[in-house]
């Protein structure tokens, strides 16, 4: 499914809407920022997203003055705690200038533009402004970097940072105009040195199209910038696993001993979770909650614990194996119309075994007073042992939870959990066809399915 429309699916519970018509419920209206309750200045005109633009520039002959329709941009990040303040600022500085810009208009659209899978080329864009040269790119950089000056946000990855402020710049598309991509995409277009049209890249670095010159006074930024690598880490990148608007998984090596790590990374103000924790937040909580359960054996050892450029990482041994979801397919004997009795068995019996393994780790996560609350068979890992030919282990494969520090979402007022989980609590049903003992009132024991069948 194509990720952006997620955010229009929450409008309605049953319409696609735009994500300004977002209820926060019993039909009421999103809260916004004050500034975008602010009346429209005369001369200017509101367009979609909020964005306001002079509408009384005009020729000599009495004919509208056309905006460039591509450019450098200007974007300013923005926290949940400070956006109202930078939009008003940014409100009080454009329009006397003539500046158009727009905004998002309020802090539940904020937080959606910030959360862990939100679009990563979007990540962090409170504002953006729309200079109509170089020279006054200059000079908002300048005079607004100074106006914002100590205020934090996410750190925009499309972009190139200005100084240590939440200024971001790009080059890309003003108006709109689109273009089929090469994998028949209709997606955002600029003009290149030729006139033609050609996708606005929009990818999670920043880049200068090749037919631009970067302005001479971003040639610092983009040095300073540049400066920030991996190269001084004792720890070799070899690939990444997983990337989200939170930062990525990586996969490497300690070059001082050889042994395979994982590196997980988080980046401040992005990744948002339910309750406003950002990734760096949840990587606290990953970390406190792994080396709780050290020395259990269903989870990786905490290695190592680093700042990179405001970044986190937080450092683990690798875990040989694979995902449980990923055995399916080789093994379930009910792939086939017409399933082997004896391959139906091995399957059972492997099942069972992994299910077991499951149960004793999850006993030995709550045994330390920790919960876990995001166990599904993409969270499993099965260790080498767990052979992928059916029934050819003679014992159990070793089944580790490897993400258990998901079991540590709690508001961020309560960074750490404290309360135990008694063993007699936890909801869990058998596979043997035994009786079931969860007591769920929405489960219904089949003696002849031998499983549970739950009512909704």
């Amino acid at each position: 499914m194509d990720k952006r429309y997620e955010v229009y699916a929450l409008a309605d519970r049953h319409f696609y809407d735009t994500p300004d018509r977002l209820s926060a419920g019993a039909r009421e209206a999103v809260p916004l920022f004050e500034a975008a309750r602010r009346e429209v200045p005369a001369g200017w005109g509101r367009g979609a997203h909020r964005r306001l633009a002079d509408a009384d520039a005009a020729r000599p002959d009495g004919r509208p003055v056309a905006g460039p329709a591509q450019g450098w941009k200007v974007h300013a990040s923005a926290t949940r705690a400070n956006a109202e303040r930078i939009a008003e600022i940014v409100w009080d500085y454009c329009v006397p200038r003539r500046i158009p810009f727009k905004f998002v208009p309020g802090p539940h659209l904020l937080h959606l533009r910030n959360t862990k899978y939100a679009p990563r080329d979007g990540s962090g864009k409170f504002v953006t402004l729309y200079p109509a040269d170089e020279e006054q790119l200059h000079t908002v950089l300048r005079e607004l970097g100074r106006l914002l000056e100590g205020f934090e946000g996410p750190y925009i990855l499309t972009d190139l940072r200005w100084g240590e402020g939440p200024l971001y710049v790009r080059y890309g598309a003003f108006a709109r105009q689109f273009v089929v991509d090469e994998r028949g995409s209709l997606v955002p277009a600029v003009r290149d040195g030729e006139g033609a049209l050609v996708p606005d890249r929009r990818a999670p670095s920043f880049q200068v199209p090749e037919w631009v010159t970067l302005p001479a006074f971003l040639a610092p930024h983009l040095a300073a910038r540049n400066t920030t690598t991996v190269g001084e880490l004792p720890y070799r990148i070899e690939k990444a696993l997983h990337f989200s608007n939170g930062g990525g998984v990586y996969a490497g090596t300690d070059t001082r001993d050889g042994g395979k790590v994982v590196l997980k990374e988080g980046r401040p103000h992005a990744g948002l979770a339910a309750d406003g924790a950002d990734a760096i937040a949840r990587l606290e909580r990953e970390k406190y909650a792994l080396e709780r359960l050290a020395g259990t054996g269903v989870v990786p050892e905490v290695r190592d614990w680093f700042t990179l450029g405001d970044h986190r990482f937080l450092v683990m041994e690798f875990l040989e194996g694979r995902p449980l979801n990923s055995f399916f397919a080789e093994r379930h004997p009910l792939l086939t119309p017409d399933p082997d009795p004896q391959a139906v068995a091995d399957y059972t019996a492997w099942a069972l075994r992994v299910h077991a393994g499951v149960e004793r780790a999850v006993e030995a996560i709550h045994a330390r007073g920790i919960v876990f609350n995001d166990l599904h068979v993409f969270n499993i890992m099965v260790g080498p042992t767990g052979s992928p030919s059916p029934c050819s282990t003679s014992r159990p494969p070793r089944p580790s939870t490897s993400r258990a520090a998901r079991s540590s979402r709690t508001p961020a007022s309560s960074p750490r959990p404290t309360a135990r989980a008694p063993t007699s609590t936890v909801t869990r049903w058998r596979v043997c066809g035994s009786p079931c003992s969860c007591r769920s009132p929405r489960c219904s024991w089949s003696t002849a399915a031998k499983r549970p069948i739950w009512r909704r």
